[in-house]
């Protein structure tokens, strides 16, 4: 398909009549792509872990709330299932819903690999494998999978968050080369440091779990971008079938650099303080 037939067929998924699937629609990124999404008249169905949140969510937009744990597999199918008993399947399918783990490989244990690994890659893995047959038999629908602008930028005290969004950034690249040619976009989205409340649920260990290092955490993010950036760049990339974009001009820089910069600089840059934190 050309540009323009992309752009034509992105711009149809979008709009009055036409349905969306949130996760962790419930605040952040989610809670401001949901909203974005129901701007532009679409019903958008708000799925978090946090029913209340979700709940409130979906009276701001007029859609509907599911309370559901994207790590649950099973639950992730009875979600689909029952959507599309009602309506068929959604337009469009954003996996948001993710988590936060910092500290050092040998300071952090099975129980939070396990844990972040289900959350963010999992979850990501359940809202593919959930709708993907049924957009693959609609031939048309698009899917955003959210990772992250540290997925190409390895730091020695993120190992676990790392792999989980480098995963998520591998994995969407391959359905789209896979589903892209049956008529299904697949987009990640890769911000860079995002206003949002991730910090407040992150997982802190060994040295990075002082009081100090989690106010310095929580003030970076006080001081991020807007949760809205990264909407509109969801809203493009459905538009324009984009297949990776990054959010913010630290996530920017990191993707045009990603391969170019030297072996040991970029050691040295893994190794570094990531903004006095």
């Amino acid at each position: 398909m050309s540009r323009a037939g992309d752009v034509a067929a992105g711009c149809s998924l979008l709009g009055s009549g036409r349905r969306a699937v949130v996760t962790g629609a419930g605040s952040g990124i989610g809670r401001a792509t949901a909203l974005a999404l129901a701007a532009r008249g679409m019903h958008v169905v708000a799925v978090d872990v946090d029913g209340p949140a979700a709940e409130s969510v979906a009276s701001e937009t007029g859609g509907e709330a599911r309370t559901v744990d994207v790590a649950d597999g099973a639950a992730m199918d009875a979600l689909a299932a029952a959507l599309m008993d009602e309506s068929g399947a959604p337009d469009v399918v954003v996996n948001n819903a993710g988590v936060g783990l910092t500290g050092h490989f040998l300071d952090t244990t099975e129980a939070d690999w396990r844990w972040i690994l289900e959350i963010n890659l999992g979850g990501v893995i359940n809202g593919c494998r959930a709708f993907g047959p049924a957009l693959l038999q609609s031939g048309r629908g698009h899917v955003v999978n959210l990772s992250s602008g540290l997925a190409f930028a390895p730091r020695a005290t993120e190992p676990a968050y790392v792999t989980t969004k480098a995963a998520v950034l591998a994995l969407s690249q391959c359905l789209r080369a896979d589903w892209g040619p049956r008529g299904v976009g697949v987009s990640a989205i890769c911000p860079g440091v995002i206003r949002t409340a991730i910090a407040s649920s992150t997982r802190f260990r060994g040295e990075r779990a002082t009081a100090e290092s989690i106010t310095r955490v929580r003030r970076l993010f006080s001081r991020g971008h807007p949760p809205e950036l990264v909407a509109e760049a969801i809203i493009d990339a459905v538009t324009r079938n984009r297949p990776v974009v990054p959010v913010g001009i630290e996530a920017r820089v990191g993707w045009l650099l990603r391969g170019v910069v030297p072996g040991r600089l970029a050691d040295r840059a893994a190794r570094a303080s990531l903004l006095g934190i």
